[in-house]
């Protein structure tokens, strides 16, 4: 085979290999969606709309789905945890291995001041208005696990 032939059949091996289909988070916003690998660590941090103080919680995902594994809060009552596990910088934290599914909503309210980020990186930031954000594992083409995008 020629030198010719073998970087042609390499080209098309290479765009072919673009197409494979992986495992990618999706989170959606506003009617856009982001990718991120499996194994990505997920913040979200809010103001709980009752209680109004400050509440973490820190996810990761696998090919199985969503685990939640920390939370952090300030105070107590509407839903939030009562199980200390440990007193960090102010916030009570509780370690966890909860599995989520491979998809959920979260419904955030411009009163809670809304933060999400994957791997430190913003995706949602204090939005003014009514926001659902749509998490989801699915397949995708490595393409598009590569360049974040949709």
């Amino acid at each position: 085979m020629s030198r010719k032939a073998l970087s042609f059949f390499a080209i098309i091996l290479a765009f072919l290999l673009l197409f494979l289909p992986v495992n990618a988070v999706e989170i959606s916003v506003d009617g856009e969606s982001h990718f991120y690998p499996i194994g990505s660590t997920i913040e979200i941090s809010y103001i709980h709309s009752v209680e109004r103080s400050t509440v973490v919680e820190v996810l990761v995902a696998n090919d199985s789905g969503f685990y939640a594994v920390e939370m952090k809060w300030k105070d107590f009552g509407a839903g939030l945890p009562e199980d200390i596990q440990n007193l960090t910088d102010g916030f009570y934290v509780k370690r966890t291995n909860d599995y989520l599914g491979r998809d959920f909503k979260y419904w955030f309210i411009p009163i809670n001041c809304a933060n999400v980020t994957v791997d430190g990186s913003p995706v949602l930031s204090s939005p003014g208005h009514e926001t659902i954000v749509d998490f989801r594992v699915r397949r995708v083409p490595l393409i598009v696990k590569l360049i974040g995008r949709w």
